[in-house]
This record gives structure tokens, C-alpha cells and sequence, in this order.
């Protein structure tokens, strides 16, 4: 049995509320051995940022790319792919033998914060190395006939 339980901690390190429910947990446990992970809980992307995402960042870049010959851009994953690559690295080190292990993040474990990051990071690229201006969400686009 797995339990998920979000609970408030105030500056002192009590708990504001979800006492209740780790208390009901806990004795739910009574005589097992259990492993209890905490973590701290964070605001994943909004649907907003990922229709965002996949909508306006990859398809405008997509489209770029296409402009400027490079075939490889016709699959919608490539392009994705490719941005992960390039700005959601993560990497680990083996202590023992100093190797290092290369891998890319999932955009569905960014934060809210991480993904405008993420976003900024792409806009300011697209600029630079493709000379293609993303608008921000919230900027609206007007087209003059």
C-alpha cells in the first residue's frame, strides 16, 4: 500500500494542516516497517505553458527550421527532442570512477518556474541562432491585411 499525503510546515517545522491524515496513515502502518519519503512539494507546469509549449515555441522553431532546410524538423518529436538536448541536460557523476552519465529531463517534471525558464532559454536561442522572435504568452500578435 502507498499513501500520498500533501502536508502544510510552518517556519517552526510544525505541521499546519494534514496532521489528521499522517496520524491515520501512520497507525494504518502499526507494526509495519515503512519507508517514509518528504519531499518538497512544487507546482508543476500549468496546461496553459505546456499548450504554449507545444503550440507556439516548438512549432514556430519547427517551422524555422523547415524555412531554413533542415528536414530532420519535419517530425514534431525531433524538434522537441532537440530543445531537451540542448537546455534540459542532466547529468550525474559516478564518485568511483568519475564518469559521467549525460540525460535529458522531461517536460512534465519541470516546475512552473522551470519551465519559463525553459521557454526563456528557447526565445532567446530562436533569436540568435535562427533570427526568429517568440512572443511571450501573454503578447498578443496582430496581423495587418
Amino acid at each position: 500500500m502507498k499513501e500520498l499525503l500533501i502536508l502544510s510546515v510552518d517556519d517552526d517545522g510544525r505541521i499546519n494542516s494534514g496532521r489528521k491524515n499522517l496520524i491515520r496513515v501512520l497507525k494504518s502502518f502499526a507494526g509495519k516497517k515503512i519507508i517514509l519519503t518528504i519531499e518538497r512539494k512544487f507546482n508543476k507546469r500549468s496546461t496553459l505553458q505546456n499548450a504554449y509549449l507545444h503550440g507556439v515555441v516548438f512549432a514556430m522553431i519547427r517551422e524555422r527550421l523547415l524555412e531554413l532546410g533542415h528536414e530532420q524538423a519535419r517530425s514534431k518529436s525531433w524538434v522537441k527532442q532537440a530543445m531537451k538536448e540542448a537546455f534540459l541536460k542532466d547529468s550525474i557523476v559516478i564518485e568511483a570512477t568519475g564518469e559521467v552519465l549525460d540525460g535529458v529531463r522531461d517536460t512534465s517534471s519541470l516546475t512552473t518556474s522551470e519551465m519559463m525558464d525553459f521557454i526563456a532559454d528557447m526565445q532567446q536561442w530562436a533569436i540568435e541562432a535562427l533570427d526568429l522572435y517568440i512572443p511571450d504568452p501573454n503578447e498578443q500578435t496582430e496581423i495587418f491585411n
